[in-house]
């Protein structure tokens, strides 16, 4: 039996900014800058049913639709089809794109096959954290970076000046839907006209989905089996129109940003400006595996060198709680009476029935099985040092 709303686990504002205020205007200019806020495609289909929202990347998206563990549940068991809009598709284009990207990312890209894509990090000069995010190649000359709100285009586009290559964001041009869940695979093929099933993990494909052009890549941020989709603008409302009215008889849910986080926090999915950010390198957060000290140079080698020489000082790990109160970001982490760390994302599991959390701490604190104590408003929490990711660590769901 699982609890569907424990003891501090705050629910945000339930308004509708855009019922309040409208609509507000913001320039169209030339420059690359992103100002005010506006609705996704999907929000003609979302908005009526939605009940809380949030801001992301400048864009107002579902936080909520029914109860967040409902939805969770509902993806878990069947699927979930989410507006994951802000997720922002950069591309790179041009003969020397591969090349660009293969020095950014420490990743070896020479491993990657057109029509598939990889996790990676880009890196500062000093090894802290760009961005992380999917990249995926249709060519040697064609790529994209998804990423979110950080700084990635900049960062590419500042290392590809002077090279025969083009950035282009496709912010406000390309929006995106994901369906996550055991049954996305047998539901999203027929619409896609059988192009989904033969797709492996982290593939990607361009088709037409519900007679719709669209780009899918096996991939999403719920550790679960499950496909993003990439549409125009344009053809977004009735693209998510048509696959609601598909999917909604088959048992999928709606699902907003609440649910995700809880099923992201499961599956130890990092967020940026949660988890890390420009001062945090791959190596503090677990991301070793990022990175491939045998390739040729790539920005911030020289200083994750360094870094691994020397010991990092610092680590994320996972925290599993002794009761049911669930931790808040910025909250403490104490050992022995002595500040370790911070909490940088707190949930309810709803699998695990259990309070979990994931905090950055010293080096000495970091060993799974260590007590420590969450400095909470009310009382310390006691807390263990636990493996991450907290569920199928080995991903077999996603993999499935």
């Amino acid at each position: 039996m699982t609890k569907s709303r424990p003891r501090r686990l705050t629910t945000s504002a339930r308004i509708d900014l855009a019922a309040v205020v409208g609509m507000p205007p913001y320039a169209r200019t030339a420059i690359g800058t992103k100002k005010g806020w506006r609705h996704t495609a999907f929000h003609p289909v979302t908005a009526p049913r939605a009940r809380e929202w949030k801001l992301h990347n400048g864009y107002l998206k579902p936080n909520r639709f029914t109860d967040p563990v409902e939805e969770y549940w509902a993806m878990r068991r069947c699927a979930g089809l989410w507006d994951v809009t802000g997720e922002e598709v950069i591309e790179i284009s041009g003969p020397e794109a591969l090349a660009v990207m293969d020095e950014l990312v420490p990743r070896d890209l020479g491993r990657l096959a057109d029509g598939m894509s990889l996790y990676c990090v880009l890196c500062y000069d000093h090894g802290g954290i760009v961005e992380d995010g999917i990249l995926v190649r249709f060519s040697a000359d064609r790529l994209w970076w998804v990423g979110g709100p950080a700084p990635a285009e900049e960062w590419i586009y500042a290392h590809s000046r002077g090279r025969a290559v083009t950035v282009r964001s496709f912010h406000e041009e390309i929006h995106v839907a994901s369906l996550q869940g055991p049954a996305s695979r047998r539901l999203l093929d027929p619409l896609a006209g059988g192009a989904v099933a033969a797709l492996p993990f982290f593939g990607a494909v361009e088709t037409r989905l519900c007679g719709v052009p669209v780009t899918i890549t096996r991939t999403g941020y719920t550790a679960e089996l499950g496909y993003d989709i990439y549409v125009s603008v344009a053809e977004g409302a009735g693209l998510f129109a048509a696959l609601w009215e598909a999917l909604e008889p088959q048992g999928v849910a709606l699902c907003g940003s609440r649910a995700l986080d809880l099923r992201r926090t499961e599956a130890s999915i990092l967020n940026i400006g949660q988890e890390f950010d420009f001062r945090v390198t791959p190596l503090e957060i677990g991301l070793d595996r990022m990175i491939n000290w045998h390739k040729r140079p790539f920005r911030g080698r020289a200083a994750l060198a360094r870094q691994k020489a020397e010991g990092v000082r610092r680590r994320l790990v996972g925290l599993r709680l002794a009761d049911d109160r669930v931790a808040v970001p910025g909250e403490a982490v104490v050992q022995d009476g002595r500040k370790v760390g911070e909490v940088t994302t707190g949930n309810w599991s709803p699998a695990l029935d259990a309070s979990i959390a994931i905090a950055m701490v010293a080096a000495g604190a970091d060993a799974p099985g260590t007590r420590l104590e969450i400095a909470m408003e009310e009382a310390p929490a006691a807390a263990r040092v636990v493996p991450m990711p907290f569920l199928d660590p080995e991903r077999r769901l996603s993999k499935a």
